[in-house]
């Protein structure tokens, strides 16, 4: 009976010590997990924090990138604006080059043909217009004269009292004449078609009138350098064909043949 009862205190020491051991390890995984827990929350807050640092970076990145897209904007803006005023120079430089061989071209004749006929150039060519009529005024200041045309009837232009329609009065007022719409105010039934009228004046004088009838089809209208050529034309078409008169009337009382 004591063998008994001593297997059964055996017994329960060894069930005892296994439970401890067993308690022993169960506290040492909970403390194994405990710090992998503790750890894995370290890693957890590591990467949370190169996670902000990442957007962070990105957002700089997006900032930085979106002052460099304005920057371009900005650049590419300037960039047209300086290409735009180029070709404007370019343009101006053009006009000025066209502007002093048209007044070259007026003074470097006295031939009242070639005179008229830079006229005709000057105004196809530079203005836009192949429908042109150039009057002198006579000597009583009564009336225009047709002095030379191109692309009208000559007859229906022949000669305008001074006064009479947008060219009559054109010569009275001395400022030129511009049409604002379809079919001038006012004028004569000749002058339907009149677009412009320049005065041709010498020493302030009006001494005759360029009208202007239909543009060509490409021409929408008058631009700033048009009527830089209107001004250039009213002083230096006037001096080319006073002189020419001029000349033409010393050649003829010296008996030279014209």
């Amino acid at each position: 009976m004591r063998k008994a009862n001593g297997d059964h205190g055996a017994y329960v020491r060894k069930v005892r010590e296994d439970t401890q051991r067993y308690a022993h390890d169960l506290l040492a995984d909970n403390e194994t997990l405990r710090a992998l827990a503790a750890s894995l929350e370290s890693e957890k807050l590591r990467l949370q924090d190169q996670v902000l640092r990442a957007q962070q970076d990105l957002a700089r990145y997006q900032r930085e990138q979106d002052r460099l897209r304005e920057e371009l904007r900005q650049i590419e803006d300037e960039s047209r604006r300086f290409s735009a005023r180029y070709a404007e120079v370019e343009q101006e430089n053009s006009n000025l080059a066209n502007l002093y061989v048209a007044s070259y071209r007026l003074h470097g004749t006295v031939e009242r043909q070639e005179v008229l006929s830079v006229i005709q150039e000057i105004v196809a060519n530079l203005i836009g217009s192949e429908e042109v009529a150039v009057y002198e005024l006579n000597a009583e200041a009564a009336a225009l004269s047709l002095v030379g045309s191109f692309g009208i009837e000559p007859e229906r232009h022949r000669t305008v009292p001074t006064g009479a329609g947008l060219i009559g009065g054109t010569v009275l007022s001395g400022e030129t004449y511009v049409a604002a719409g379809d079919r001038p105010p006012d004028g004569l039934p000749q002058e339907t078609d009149l677009t412009a009228c320049i005065p041709l004046k010498l020493d302030g004088r009006v001494t005759g009138a360029i009208a202007l009838f239909r543009l060509l089809p490409q021409k929408a209208g008058f631009q700033a350098v048009d009527r830089e050529l209107f001004e250039l034309l009213a002083t230096h078409a006037a001096t080319a064909l006073y002189c020419s008169g001029l000349h033409a009337r010393l050649t003829v009382g010296a008996g030279v043949p014209a």
